[in-house]
């Protein structure tokens, strides 16, 4: 509460958003942002290394299921490449976040955008999760946390530094927990040579690896007079365009290929221990995994990093 003498014309009073289900999609609805720009059609987009939002929701005083979208579109690549400046000739790399949720790790998003001939299209994430009555009391605040993840040796060179950088938060959705077990969603290629097993997920499971195109380096917002100038973005745009369609005819030609008994390894992102592996069994670009117990979600990768292969985790 401010004190009446303390208020001015700008403040408003904190708003509640009513009833279950809840869609947010605005960054009107947020009471709380940090490192966090609001949006119109999106949530908000993050402009640090991590981004915080909060809403007041009207005690529902039950379980809930929430449902957060992360997406990494062009724009985000643009603020990350502008903010952080890597080396022009460095490729675009994955992004790796951690979505925590009243303060506790719930999950994490892995996204790798898939490289068009012209373009790149976005990669889009739901992280799901369960909030108890008591997580989610009649005080109503719901804090929704993007953060770094623990950074293993193996995984150097191989995710994004500062991944939050530029993220959008889509949507948020908040509905009461399910009484029925809903089906296990679809299984996805990731597009890099890493994947995502929550913590809750099967004990055994199939790795499938397989070709994609690799991605080229990011492109940078002119920073002199004579690049800004509309002759000099033409040309930069055709180089683009060009290196972009040479990276994927090149790995058309040659297509990477996972080496015979190729290895896994694998991390607790919420201690940044390592997890067992054991091979069950090996197929064609395939390998039967069973793994030891985990905290968090874990990271998979495969032993020998190649920018052309994608993974995907079968149950």
């Amino acid at each position: 509460m401010i004190g009446r003498w303390f208020a001015t014309d700008y403040d408003e009073p904190v708003r509640f958003i009513e009833g279950l289900p809840i869609e947010v999609s605005s960054g009107s609805d947020l009471g709380i942002v940090d490192q966090v720009v609001r949006g119109n059609a999106i949530v908000g987009r993050v402009t640090g290394d991590f981004g915080a939002v909060g809403l007041k929701v009207r005690g529902p005083g039950v379980p809930t299921r929430v449902s957060v979208v992360v997406h990494l579109d062009e724009l985000g690549t643009r603020w990350w490449s502008d903010r952080v400046r890597p080396p022009r000739h460095a490729p675009e790399l994955p992004r790796l976040v951690l979505v925590r949720a009243q303060g506790e790790l719930r999950g994490a998003a892995l996204l790798a955008r898939r490289q068009g001939l012209r373009s790149a299209g976005g990669a889009k994430v739901t992280v799901e999760f369960d909030l108890t009555a008591e997580e989610l009391d009649e005080d109503g605040l719901l804090m929704i946390e993007l953060a770094e993840p623990p950074r293993p040796e193996w995984m150097s060179g191989r995710v994004a530094a500062r991944s939050a950088l530029g993220l959008r938060i889509d949507k948020i959705y908040v509905r009461p927990e399910p009484t029925t077990t809903a089906p296990a969603p679809s299984p996805y290629a990731t597009g890099c040579d890493l994947a995502l097993l929550a913590s809750d997920g099967p004990e055994q499971f199939r790795l499938e690896v397989s070709p994609v195109t690799p991605a080229p380096p990011l492109p940078r917002s002119p920073t002199h007079k004579w690049s800004r100038r509309k002759p000099a973005r033409a040309g930069f745009k055709a180089l683009r365009i060009a290196r972009r369609a040479g990276t994927r005819v090149a790995a058309e030609v040659v297509k990477s290929r996972p080496t015979d008994n190729f290895g896994v390894r694998a991390t607790d992102l919420l201690t940044g221990v390592p997890v067992e592996l054991t091979v069950v069994s090996r197929g064609a670009g395939s390998v039967t995994l069973s793994r030891g117990a985990a905290q968090g979600p874990i990271l998979l990768g495969l032993e020998q990093p190649d920018r052309g292969l994608s993974c995907r985790i079968v149950p």
